[in-house]
């Protein structure tokens, strides 16, 4: 069972997630991806994952705990190894519309894309059914934690697109530019945050069964 992930937004209007609210916050439940898959909205696509493996070998689930952390990815929110890492990236295009003397977003598409590094268990065929049992259970309850991941990259997009249907007209182009990028920016910090606390509140996919013992 995976943690509890809040949202919240402090006084100076910043938005927090995490698994532990300061007292008086205001706060309402997240659920977290592995609960919830995100549907895209029309206007985002969603590419396939590029996984890239590591190569780790072991006789034994020590050997190959130990080996992973020797090879394992580096989380960027701890600096530590860990089993698997996925990283999403969000990028957007969109026209302009003259709306009365004024440049409004037209149309738009956004896209979502994900990196995943995974192990690849390269002495696997050599090991006892038991232990191969095993991995492959472990081996699948982390690539479902790291799909969790992506699916906040796909949150993080529709919610940008739902701010982008609503932003008003600017008195110039370069001014609507602008404020698309900060608005980009801040939507997709925000989510990072919940990415983070995701790993937080799920023990980096431990209490979905991605661990290996």
């Amino acid at each position: 069972m995976s943690g509890e992930v809040y949202r919240w937004i402090d006084a100076d209007g910043r938005v927090h997630y995490g698994d532990k609210p300061p007292p008086g916050a205001a706060t309402r439940q997240v659920a977290v991806p592995a609960q919830a898959p995100a549907k895209p909205s029309p206007d985002v696509k969603v590419e396939e994952s590029v996984i890239r493996p590591y190569d780790i070998s072991g006789s034994t689930l020590a050997e190959l705990n130990a080996a992973a952390q020797r090879s394992g990815p580096v989380s960027k929110a701890t600096g530590t190894r860990v089993w698997g890492v996925c990283a999403w990236r969000v990028t957007w295009n969109f026209s302009h519309a003259g709306r009365e003397g004024k440049c409004a977003v037209d149309k738009f598409t956004i896209t979502v894309g994900a990196t995943i590094d995974l192990p690849r268990w390269t002495n696997r065929d050599a090991a006892p059914g038991s232990m191969k049992s095993g991995w492959d259970r472990f081996a699948a309850a982390l690539r479902r934690h790291e799909d969790g991941h992506k699916d906040i990259g796909v949150r993080a997009a529709n919610d940008l697109a739902n701010r982008l249907r609503a932003l008003p007209a600017e008195k110039t182009c370069a001014e609507l530019d602008r404020k698309v990028v900060v608005l980009g920016d801040r939507v997709l910090s925000e989510y990072r945050l919940l990415d983070q606390a995701y790993d937080r509140s799920t023990g980096n996919g431990a209490t979905q069964g991605a661990t290996l013992k």
